[in-house]
């Protein structure tokens, strides 16, 4: 203990009889502790953050994947184009019945992911829709608006076709303009007054005028079929922005609400709430040549708002906008003015579109209480279409933000199925019923042909009595998307994708795993913590974490070089002391002891500044947060801002860190000192 305690007093004694040398050695370890600790604990904070988040909104602390399947699970997207193969997990109950046995487990809820599109139809289809659905119930109120709507979208298709006659094939131009002309005429428009043949006349419309209009807008959404009841359950920070949530029993679609925002919002208020956001990010109109250009396209869509509007609408919202232009003109020319914004109203007119335009239109189409036709192909390569109503829009809380989680949009899963082209058991009961009801028999090749087309015999030919044909439409139950219903429990039996298992206590998710990967392997499935179901984004951490280690690994390069060469220098420079010290009977092992315990005083004093600096600037961002500086790392960061913590591990992990890497650059010149003999240590030479 003496002796430690001599060498101990020697090595401070020589730090500060050489300070500059400890300066700055000592400034570089700062420097590295520093740089160590802070880049430590943000990474931690940010891992935190992340499990947190995305346990707590769709991965769950594992996921179970069928150990057969081809493609890695990746919830938020693995890169790749196209759906992936994730592989099947045929009876979800069975798993459920042996994961849930595990001590530590709390819910395990049935997924499946895939892609599906979504057609909107166009201003005319939707408009000659509603008059059809008004014709059909008698609506003598409504027709008259719908006429008057048609007929205003008729006559701006019309100038749209004089535009494109220049390119247009000569004999298409001309069928089109006839068509176009026909329906230009008052008297094609009195087919929908009593009396008239409206369904002819609409039926016009949708054959030959329809099809001129553009189509409308086609959107991808990637589709989570789920179990809604245990999906709420599980995780917390969901939570329903508009509508309700899917109710137990029935098929149901709810859209993630940035999706809602961003994609199925009509064209026009997207655009001004988008250049609302560059406004508010600092940029102006007049100097972005791209914002100029998006002022310029949003002019051009007057259509999505004069279109739907109803004739009483048409005429208030007219005279509103010339008293707010000062200027006359018609609806059309009045809306397009009214779009053509600038850096100094474009706040004021957006507030001013959902007051007077967005109050007047539909917003959304879909919206929340309508129905919406998923499409999508199955694994087989078969085209599905599945009918499902609309209930209401959702996010996670704190990623309002996040396009990579407002890609996610939920389905139930009897419906996804359906979707996936694995028919529910309470669909083939239907499809059964209806076989039954109508006689459908079934028949080998052979018999084909004869039950078709009576054989080899003479074919008969009889006309049918037209009283026959006569069908009673009330007496037919169509079931509509909302009122469809199935047992419940079908969302927990039967075929799934993947399982996400949440645990009671997330701290013993690796004390548990060995457990769910001996059961798990003996269904057939493999374990997945929640980053490695997460694809590209679960693997962002490792990426920076692998970033700050080479950093790390760079400044420890520079550190030993710099500190090996400082303290060659000043060995060198302190010979005849090396020399003094042997020769009064200081062994070599207590030299090379002084020197290394000299940079181990400098390590722990330098690093430990270092570290406390860390500590002050981590709470300083604690207080005010990091903002995300793009909507793409606002899940990495579980929210617009991140508010890191630093725990007492980060510390001791920088210290010890930096502290072995100066050791170890002075044990090189610290042998030299030690192998230097008394007598030419003394005389001062090497």
């Amino acid at each position: 203990m003496q002796s430690l305690r001599l060498v101990l007093i020697l090595a401070v004694r020589s730090l500060l009889a050489h300070r500059a040398k400890s300066l700055i050695i000592g400034s570089l370890l700062f420097v590295g502790t520093f740089v160590v600790v802070l880049g430590n604990a943000l990474l931690d904070s940010i891992e935190e953050v992340m499990r947190t988040t995305l346990t707590h909104s769709l991965a769950g602390d594992f996921q179970l994947q069928s150990k057969d399947a081809e493609d890695a699970l990746a919830l938020f997207g693995g890169g790749g184009l196209g759906t992936s193969d994730i592989g099947e997990i045929p009876h979800f109950e069975q798993v459920e019945a042996e994961i849930g046995k595990i001590d530590g487990v709390r819910y395990l809820v049935p997924m499946g992911v895939t892609n599906a599109t979504v057609f909107g139809r166009n201003e005319i289809d939707r408009v000659l829709t509603e008059l059809r659905d008004a014709l059909r119930d008698g609506d003598t109120e409504r027709v008259p608006r719908l006429v008057a709507r048609a007929r205003r979208i008729v006559v701006d298709l019309s100038k749209a076709l004089d535009t494109a006659k220049a390119i247009a094939d000569e004999e298409s131009y001309r069928k089109n303009a006839e068509a176009l002309t026909k329906v230009g005429d008052d008297a094609f428009w009195t087919a929908f007054e009593p009396g008239g043949d409206a369904l002819s006349a609409l039926d016009f419309l949708d054959s030959r005028v329809a099809p001129l209009a553009s189509d409308g807008d086609l959107y991808y959404l990637r589709v989570f079929g789920t179990d809604p009841e245990r999906f709420v359950e599980a995780f917390p920070r969901f939570e329903i922005k508009e509508g309700q949530m899917i109710p137990p029993g029935r098929p149901g679609f709810l859209f993630n609400h940035r999706t809602y925002e961003k994609l199925i919002k009509n064209r026009v208020a997207r655009e001004l709430d988008a250049l609302v956001d560059e406004a508010d990010d600092g940029n102006t109109i007049a100097d972005d040549p791209l914002l100029q250009q998006r002022v310029r396209r949003l002019a051009d869509q007057y259509r999505l708002v004069t279109f739907q509007l109803e004739p009483e609408d048409a005429t208030a919202l007219t005279s509103e906008l010339k008293g707010l232009l000062g200027q006359d003109g018609t609806l059309e020319e009045l809306v397009q003015a009214f779009l053509k914004v600038d850096d100094t109203n474009v706040r004021e007119r957006t507030a001013w579109f959902y007051e007077h335009m967005g109050t007047r239109i539909a917003l959304h189409v879909p919206k929340v209480g309508d129905s919406v036709t998923l499409r999508g192909f199955t694994q087989s390569g078969y085209l599905r279409a599945v009918e499902v109503p609309v209930w209401g829009t959702y996010d996670f809380e704190g990623l309002e933000d996040a396009d990579i989680s407002g890609a996610s949009n939920l389905v139930d899963l009897v419906t996804f199925r359906e979707l996936y082209g694995k028919m529910s058991d309470s669909a083939r009961e239907e499809l059964a019923g209806i076989r039954q009801e109508v006689g459908v028999k079934a028949l080998s090749r052979e018999d084909a042909e004869a039950a078709l087309f009576g054989g080899g015999g003479d074919v008969e030919v009889a006309v049918a009595d037209q009283g026959a044909l006569d069908v009673d439409i009330g007496a037919v139950n169509v079931v509509g998307p909302f009122e469809r219903t199935f047992p419940a429990e079908e969302t927990r039996t039967g075929l799934v994708l993947d399982v996400a298992i949440v645990l009671e206590d997330p701290d013993r998710e690796a004390a548990l795993r060995p457990e769910l990967e001996r059961v798990a392997d003996g269904l057939g499935l493999k374990v997945l913590d929640w980053k490695e179901a997460s694809g590209t984004l679960g693997q962002m951490i490792t990426v920076l974490r692998i970033t700050l280690l080479t950093a790390v690994a760079i400044i420890f390069l520079v550190a030993l070089i710099i500190v090996n060469n400082a303290m060659v220098m000043a060995t060198m420079d302190r010979v005849p002391e090396i020399g003094t010290l042997r020769a009064i009977g200081t062994q070599r092992t207590t030299v090379l002891g002084l020197f290394l315990v000299e940079t181990g005083v400098l390590g722990l004093v330098a690093g430990g500044v270092g570290g406390l600096a860390a500590v002050g600037v981590i709470v300083w961002l604690q207080s005010v947060g990091i903002p995300a500086p793009a909507d793409e790392l606002v899940l990495l960061f579980g929210g617009p801002r991140l508010f890191p913590t630093i725990g007492l591990n980060d510390i001791v992990f920088g210290l010890i860190t930096i502290t072995t890497v100066a050791v170890a650059s002075t044990l090189y010149p610290a042998t030299l000192a030690a192998r230097v003999p008394p007598i030419v240590a003394m005389r001062g030479r090497e």
